[in-house]
């Protein structure tokens, strides 16, 4: 049945390309010579964190249906790599500003060996406890017990990606860091394709279902999260949702535009999840004028690696 779903994406020529992030054209130089602000830092280091946990998503997706589909699984290989750079963009970008916490191991000659982020990385999953190692049972259950499971799945990442590259055009406008705006669109190129795949894949699956789409949709009211929430606190997902999409009116359409786009789903008119978060924690910002502040930026140290970072190196001796 899989094979005669019409899948508005070349999965084909996505795999061919999927290569790992170049940004051997940025001035790694000049990231220090320009100011960051609390809220961009917080941003930053939200993304970092968020995109560094993507191979964590991938475990609880393969435990369901999904891993049945050879296409999705193809995707999801060069997905999860990918996704692994943009987190070490940003570890380097901070690394560079200056921004390191806690401080990782060094190399002989000043890098900081890959992953550049295992104290930090190792502490998120620590803190998340037995709780989050035994989520992935839910997904296994509901995926066993519904074939249209899968459809929630990647109708969830359609939403996620979507919200991710929003937030980093969001981002853009927010940030005056020239460098940062260079690092970010080229960034927002992986995950358009990352977004086309999964709206691809959910359209597919809930076209001429009307079934399917009623599941999802009342899934989505009952379960649905934004991205990030689980690994970091609520009050941390309320902090970037102020700063990115409640600050200004490009802000809110900026969730206006993703909850239209994720409504052309079918079964999912009408849905407005994104908004409804916004609304959310602006009636807690409201209740608690102290509430998801984004924290002051730490001191900064001098900046660590040295004047190439690792990916430069890589891509000279490529």
């Amino acid at each position: 049945m899989a094979s005669r779903r019409l899948i508005d994406f070349d999965i084909d020529k996505y795999v061919r390309n999927s290569k790992k992030l170049d940004l051997s054209f940025l001035d790694w130089d000049d990231i220090p010579r320009h100011e960051l602000s609390d809220g961009d830092v917080m941003s930053m280091q939200y993304m970092m964190d968020i995109e560094t946990h993507t191979v964590i998503y991938l475990r609880d997706l393969l435990a369901t249906r999904a891993a049945k589909d050879p296409h999705v699984t193809a995707f999801l290989a060069c997905w999860v790599y990918e996704e692994l750079w943009h987190g070490e963009a940003f570890s380097d970008f901070l690394r560079s500003y200056g921004l390191e916490v806690p401080v990782e191991p060094r190399l002989p000659d000043g890098r900081t060996p890959l992953p550049t982020r295992p104290r930090r990385t190792a502490q998120i999953r620590e803190q998340l406890g037995i709780g989050h190692r035994l989520a992935i049972l839910p997904s296994m259950i509901g995926s066993a017990l519904m074939p249209d499971f899968i459809a929630l799945h990647m109708t969830w990442g359609a939403i996620n990606e979507l919200t991710t590259l929003t937030g980093y055009y969001q981002l853009i406008r927010r940030s005056s860091h020239p460098v940062l705006h260079q690092m970010l669109r080229r960034i927002i190129q992986d995950e358009r394709r990352h977004f086309a795949f999964y709206r691809a894949q959910a359209k597919a699956r809930l076209t001429d279902n009307p079934r399917g789409g009623r599941l999802v949709r009342w899934l989505l009211k009952a379960l649905w999260t934004p991205v990030g929430a689980g690994v970091k606190s609520d009050e941390e997902v309320d902090t970037l949702a102020l700063y990115l999409l409640a600050d200004s009116p490009e802000g809110l359409e900026g969730a206006r535009s993703i909850d239209r786009t994720i409504a052309e789903i079918p079964g999912l008119e009408g849905l407005t999840l994104i908004e409804d978060v916004v609304d959310r924690a602006v009636e807690r910002r409201r209740r608690n004028p102290l509430w998801a502040i984004p924290p002051r930026v730490p001191q900064r140290t001098s900046p660590a690696p040295p004047r190439e970072p690792h990916w430069v190196h890589t891509a000279a001796a490529a």
